[in-house]
């Protein structure tokens, strides 16, 4: 019976202690305010302190992180380059996709270049091209034309300007937000140029045509005379005209518009008056030989021409009109003495009136200090002259933005209208 007593209480006291219930003595340590109800499907709470600071720092900063424990976290002041894996960019690719097999020294001739960037992105591009054997012609117009999968192709228009050059050195550098994203390079291999056994008047053209649309010689100053030379011609620089000519004093291009596939503008020559004729020949691509050109040297008289007028006060024509009306103005005056008549007075009054009228038909002027005088009334016309200080001239006539100009030493020009201070 005593060990059927103590197995039942063992048993008992394992139960107890096993089991959720609180003990006896759990109850006894308990305040009498607290109650304590057992629910048997209530998870088990972790015991809350209520004696716990509400106050107490919650935040850590990064230097107490360090002192409390060591960390192998990344070092926090390393740059995020170091951290963060950097994506390469793939290399831009250039090649020429359209290269002549010949060409002339002089000629005009154009590469294709097709630029694969690897990448859909837009670029702004800057081109650089050894050009110390070479003219590159369309340098200001170059275009990067996209076409497809991040490719794209220009055309350059070239000239040689020798036969020993063998091939054209390309740079392109491709632009985001002013930054280089990509740069590429490229040695263009080029055919064998041919040299042009040019005539002693050679003018410096190699075209398919060149035409003389008109021309015109007129009195440059009291010492020359100039021509002016309507050209037009199809592939073509008529910047490159120049004629070797010891007794050209001086020569130009002016007003150059249109393409090099069609383009024309004006030449022009100074010379001295005893010149009869002016010589020059270009060799065509399309006959495959010299043409040449002899322009004889006629001063006309032309006031209204937009080109170099002569000086209408040493016309032969003005000459002779003012020598005609002042001898009308005297004989009518001669008629109203004898005659008496009102008529003849009204008309003696006509003639002198016009005869003061041609004897200084324009209207003078001051030109102002540093303005440059051209050749012709346009905006990209060759300047000849300018002005150091104030200057006395006489306005010969008006055109558009523009005025023509005689100095007191025979040159005459055209000046933009606000240059001009009238009396």
């Amino acid at each position: 019976m005593v060990k059927l007593a103590l197995f039942i209480l063992t048993a008992t006291f394992a139960f107890a202690t096993s089991s959720n219930e609180p003990s006896v003595f759990d109850m006894m340590d308990r305040s009498q305010d607290d109650k304590l109800v057992y629910k048997p499907s209530q998870n088990k709470q972790p015991i809350i302190n209520k004696n716990t600071d509400t106050n107490q720092k919650t935040k850590i900063s990064p230097d107490e992180l360090k002192n409390i424990v060591p960390t192998d976290e990344p070092d926090l002041n390393i740059p995020d380059s170091q951290i963060y894996d950097v994506i390469s960019k793939k290399e831009a690719v250039l090649k020429a996709t359209k290269v002549p097999k010949s060409a002339f020294v002089g000629e005009i001739f154009s590469v294709e270049i097709l630029l694969d960037s690897q990448s859909d992105l837009d670029f702004e591009f800057e081109t650089d091209i050894d050009d110390s054997n070479f003219k590159f012609l369309n340098k200001k117009d170059l275009e990067w034309v996209k076409q497809s999968d991040g490719k794209y192709i220009a055309t350059l228009v070239l000239q040689a300007k020798s036969s020993a050059t063998k091939s054209l050195k390309i740079n392109v550098s491709l632009k985001r937000n002013d930054q280089e994203y990509q740069n590429a390079s490229m040695n263009v291999f080029l055919p064998k140029f041919k040299e042009i056994r040019s005539k002693s008047d050679f003018n410096n053209i190699v075209a398919d045509i060149l035409e003389v649309k008109k021309f015109k010689t007129t009195k440059f100053d009291e010492n020359s005379l100039i021509m002016i030379v309507e050209l037009s011609g199809k592939n073509i620089d008529l910047a490159s005209f120049y004629i070797e000519d010891k007794t050209i004093l001086k020569q130009g291009v002016d007003t150059i518009v249109g393409s090099f596939a069609s383009q024309s503008a004006y030449y022009f020559a100074v010379f001295k008056p005893n010149k009869r004729t002016l010589d020059f020949s270009y060799y065509n691509l399309s006959k495959s030989k010299f043409e040449s050109f002899s322009l004889p040297v006629s001063i006309e008289d032309d006031e209204i021409s937009t080109q170099i007028g002569l000086n209408p006060k040493q016309s032969e024509f003005s000459i002779y009109k003012n020598i005609t009306l002042y001898s009308l103005s005297v004989i009518f005056f001669i008629l109203t003495l004898i005659r008496r008549k009102v008529s003849y007075l009204i008309t003696t009054a006509i003639f002198i009136a016009l005869s003061v009228y041609t004897y200084n038909p324009f209207s003078k002027g001051i030109l102002k200090a540093n303005v440059s005088v051209k050749i012709l009334p346009t905006e990209r016309s060759t300047i000849f002259y300018t002005s150091i200080a104030k200057e006395n001239i006489e306005i010969l006539n008006e055109r558009a933005d523009y005025v023509k100009i005689l100095f007191s030493d025979g040159k005459i020009g055209w000046v933009k209208k606000d240059d001009i201070i009238k009396n």
